[in-house]
């Protein structure tokens, strides 16, 4: 989607620009910690939804991506898509 600058529902990996380019993956369907990569892994995979446009992970695929705080905090979640907002 041009709009968003995401493939649509193509699996994706969030690599950090730190020494040793450590990727984001989903733990416990509740929080983001950044992780070494390991191959396959789902629950460092994300893709875009174009019907929400929300980042789901792919091993939880009914958690979405979200930043606490409506948007103001510094650290990454996933939740249910409940309580997903556009901010």
């Amino acid at each position: 989607m041009e709009d968003f600058g995401f493939h649509v529902n193509r699996p994706f990996y969030i690599v950090s620009r730190l020494p040793m380019n450590r990727v984001a993956q989903a733990q416990g369907s509740n929080q983001i910690y950044i992780n070494r990569w390991v191959k396959n892994r789902k629950a460092q995979q994300w893709k875009f939804d174009p019907v929400a446009k929300v980042i789901r992970n792919m091993n939880w695929t009914n958690y979405v991506m979200e930043i606490p705080s409506k948007g103001g905090a510094a650290d990454l979640k996933i939740s249910g898509t409940i309580s997903s907002r556009h901010w």
